[in-house]
């Protein structure tokens, strides 16, 4: 009885002493968004910038702490705890860094290197493999039962894994490490069970491992500091290299599950400005370097941002350190002149093929050294470089390997979006550079319907680039304006002159509302060479609310749903005279599987076509079509898509036309549009102009 009470005594004086301590030291702030590390047999504790690896000692020289390891960090109380191998126990690390021990009862003679505080409980879990030893729980709270009690959850048979720390999930309250295999473990710590989730692809020592609040595990290796990310919220979670961050013998991390890993409101982060197709945001695990020494950078300053994006069009990007002597031109040397405020590394990338990626191939400086000051760089640009608007991706650091993704710990990234051009080339534009042209057509063909000549309306621009009367490529670019049409239409152009296996398919660029289409708009099973923009149009756009049509009734004037480009690449020595005069031949189809009126009886698809006034149809066209209902055309005097009267049902105007309203015939919004037509054109040539229209009856 004597002995009991001397132990009770014991532990009652430990638990006054730490709270004692506890109350006179000072906790870390609210969650922060820093990494903690401690290293070394003498403990030296260091803040690790998880984003960028980039990380610096926090402990002072007189620290003269003894070897610690199993840290963690507290959301309850926001201190550090560890193991103390000088103690035999564990202790608490205030923001001061003071080191208290905490004199635990049950605690098993025992160093542990693995340990986290549970964010659902304030408990402290320890773990250690082999049979005689396992998973070990010690509340810290000190209301609740068993304060600074050591319990065994599960012993070494049920927990045998070769893990080095782990880390407290953010939601679900489990713990996750991985094994010096690279398996990835959950650990229930309530009932001792483990659970492989897969293999994340790298193996090694990871002794400090850490959470962020959206669940992604950061491992960091002892070896070489590679500091990798694991989304456990994925299936089958691999690790990408996230950053390079410090090497040791000895690693132990701690981090708040909860906060981000990069301060929103003080962030010593920079980051690209390239669109996210070449990973540039943190998400994508984009290219970023601590700039919190802000001695190494490119051109005369760096900023801090939380995020890609975050600083561009608030208070201006900080891009000032690159400069372009020359153009871009295929199979010719290119300058670029580089700013470095100090000695470093540069590494810099170009989307040649303009892929929205940049390629193994596309590295053009591969840890060049920089001199402080200006630097040129003289690069070849590849014979394949695709032609047109492209980025390129500039890196400087003391770390000299880097790809164009993931964090480093100084220097500066700058992504910049450049030109590639064509040296001796003739660029031919339809109508004008800036300018577009309107096609409207009438879809009920070959009846005349209501002749409102809306049913379907696109603004367009072409051009084509030539050099030594070759032709190198095609544009066709547009916007849809209008859809007056019940029924359902799909918008192509043929390039006539040309045949399908003239056209470089494989390096076409086809984008709607600037999205990459990875489908090709070249028509198979075509000799003719047909770029298909959409099969049905009314994919793309939506009438609006208590709205039939889209743009064609008043009220609803919804704004531009679709905008259309397609670069169209030649294969070599295609002569320029073999293409037809602008503009091509542009015309509409019935969609798939849509059904088109009592004349066919079914659903025509690609066998119905509407062209331009004599304009012949493609191969696709089911010929019996002509003759039926209003129309008049005869294949022998090139006679196609017009009635009796010679009256069409497709237009071509040469501005942004302004069309009419839905079920208003042309004739009553241009009354001058019959005269023009019967006089074969000769009379009344301004007829589609605002001022010869009655404005009442047409579309604003």
């Amino acid at each position: 009885m004597k002995r009991f009470k001397n132990k009770l005594l014991l532990f009652l004086m430990s638990a006054l002493a730490t709270w004692s301590a506890q109350v006179s030291a000072e906790a870390f702030g609210e969650c922060p968004t820093e990494a903690f590390l401690i290293q070394d047999k003498v403990a030296n504790l260091y803040g690790v910038q998880l984003a960028t690896g980039y990380y610096q000692k926090e402990s002072p020289h007189d620290w003269g702490e003894a070897k610690m390891n199993a840290l963690a960090f507290n959301i309850h109380d926001r201190y550090l705890y560890a193991y103390n191998y000088h103690y035999g126990t564990i202790v608490t690390i205030d923001a001061q860094l003071a080191v208290s021990p905490l004199w635990l009862t049950g605690l098993p003679n025992m160093g542990f290197y693995v340990g986290d505080i549970a964010l659902t409980e304030n408990s402290y879990y320890l773990y250690r493999p082999g049979a005689s030893y396992g998973l070990y729980r010690i509340p810290l709270d000190p209301t609740a039962a068993g304060y600074l009690t050591t319990q065994q959850v599960a012993n070494g048979n049920q927990i045998n894994l070769s893990i080095y720390d782990m880390a407290f999930h953010p939601d679900n309250g489990l713990a996750y490490s991985v094994d010096r295999w690279g398996n990835l473990w959950a650990i229930d710590v309530v009932l001792g069970k483990t659970e492989k989730i897969s293999n994340v692809g790298q193996a090694g020592t990871f002794g400090a491992v850490y959470f962020d609040v959206n669940a992604n595990l950061y491992i960091s290796r002892n070896s070489d500091g590679h500091i990798y990310r694991v989304n456990t919220q994925w299936d089958y979670p691999i690790a990408e290299f996230f950053a390079f961050g410090p090497a040791s013998s000895n690693n132990d991390g701690a981090r708040c599950a909860l906060a981000p890993i990069i301060s929103i409101e003080s962030p010593t982060t920079d980051f690209g400005d390239a669109p996210d197709s070449y990973q540039t945001s943190i998400g994508s695990n984009g290219p970023r370097h601590d700039v919190g020494d802000g001695s190494l950078f490119l051109g005369g300053s760096v900023s801090g941002e939380p995020n890609a994006y975050a600083v561009n069009g608030l208070e201006g990007s900080d891009n000032d350190g690159v400069a372009f002597v020359t153009n871009f031109e295929p199979g010719r040397n290119s300058i670029t002149t580089v700013v470095a405020s100090a000695p470093g590394y540069l590494n810099v990338w170009i989307d040649w093929n303009r892929n929205g990626l940049f390629d193994k191939d596309e590295r053009i400086a591969d840890a060049e050294a920089m001199q402080a000051g200006p630097n040129a760089i003289i690069y070849r640009v590849p014979n394949w470089a695709n032609v047109g608007d492209t980025w390129s991706r500039f890196r400087l650091s003391s770390q000299m390997q880097l790809e164009p993704v993931g964090g480093v710990g100084d220097g500066e990234v700058e992504d910049y979006e450049i030109s590639i051009i064509e040296p001796n080339v003739v660029v031919h534009y339809h109508p004008s550079e800036q300018g577009w042209n309107t096609l409207a057509f009438e879809d009920n063909w070959p009846l005349k319907g209501d002749y409102d000549m809306n049913d379907v309306v696109a603004n367009y621009r072409l051009s084509t680039v030539t050099n030594e009367d070759k032709l190198l490529r095609i544009t066709l670019a547009g916007r849809i304006v209008a859809l007056g049409a019940a029924y359902h239409n799909g918008l192509a152009f043929r390039l006539t002159g040309l045949t399908r296996d003239q056209i470089d398919e494989a390096h076409i660029t086809f984008t709607i509302n600037d999205n990459p289409v990875m489908a090709s708009p070249l028509e198979t099973g075509r000799d003719e060479a047909i770029i298909i923009i959409s099969d049905d149009l009314w994919d793309y756009v939506t009438a609006g609310e208590q709205c039939r049509f889209y743009r064609t009734e008043q009220d609803c004037g919804s704004n531009i749903q679709m905008e259309f480009r397609i670069i169209v690449p030649l294969i070599n020595d295609v002569d320029a005279t073999d293409l037809a005069a602008f503009p091509f031949d542009p015309f509409i189809f019935s969609a798939p599987n849509q059904e088109r009126g009592y004349l066919f009886g079914e659903a025509p698809g690609r066998r119905y076509e509407i062209h331009l006034q004599n304009q012949a149809p493609t191969e696709a066209f089911q010929e019996n079509f002509f003759g039926r209902g209003d129309d008049d055309s005869d294949a022998t005097l090139g006679r196609f898509y017009v009635n009796e009267h010679g009256m069409p049902w497709a237009l071509d105007l040469p501005y942004e036309w302004r069309y009419p309203l839905e079920n208003m015939d042309i004739r009553y919004a241009y009354p001058n549009f019959q005269t023009h037509v019967q006089s074969n054109g000769a009379l009344d040539l301004d007829w589609f102009v605002v001022e010869q229209s009655n404005s009442a009856n047409t579309f604003e």
